[in-house]
């Protein structure tokens, strides 16, 4: 069975991806009922971004995700310009992974070297945060669309579910 996906970005575009049964998803669902919030067609080595502006520090953040060959999500970097709260301040080792940890041209940048997530569960700012996710192809989506502020959620791919 062949699906027909539309995603409307912030500018109001409709986009429409066809998808098999068998085609790797990016998701963000629900915490609370598992409900699928929004859906977008991927290929492995597709870069998802997600930038918010940080809650305490009130700065820009940038972190890129991938999705390896295995179709699992992976962090690739996380870019800021200040050092704050819950930010990294050197490289880390997280899950046998080491960051490397680079300051260029005015920010910082951490590479996590493709390491594995598995799923991010993460809490949704408000409108002074505005998590937005860019897709591969440049769609746009604010989290605040999709659900509350507060409400917490799971980014993944199909294949973890």
């Amino acid at each position: 069975m062949i699906s027909l996906l539309l995603a409307i970005s912030t500018t109001g575009v409709v986009t429409a991806c066809t998808s098999g049964p068998d085609q790797l998803q990016f998701q963000v669902v629900s915490a609370a009922d598992g409900s699928v919030l929004f859906t977008h067609p991927m290929e492995p080595g597709g870069i998802i971004t997600m930038d918010h502006v940080h809650s305490v520090h009130k700065r820009p953040v940038r972190e890129l995700f991938s999705v390896n060959t295995e179709g699992a999500l992976t962090m690739e970097e996380m870019i800021f310009d200040r050092m704050g709260a819950n930010l990294p301040f050197g490289p880390e080792t997280i899950n046998g992974v080491t960051t490397t940890f680079l300051e260029e041209d005015g920010h910082y940048r951490v590479l996590h070297h493709s390491r594995p997530l598995g799923t991010v569960q993460m809490l949704v700012g408000g409108p002074s945060v505005d998590h937005t996710l860019t897709m591969p192809d440049g769609s746009t989506v604010r989290m605040l669309e999709l659900t509350r502020p507060r409400a917490r959620v799971e980014l993944r791919t199909s294949q973890s579910e």
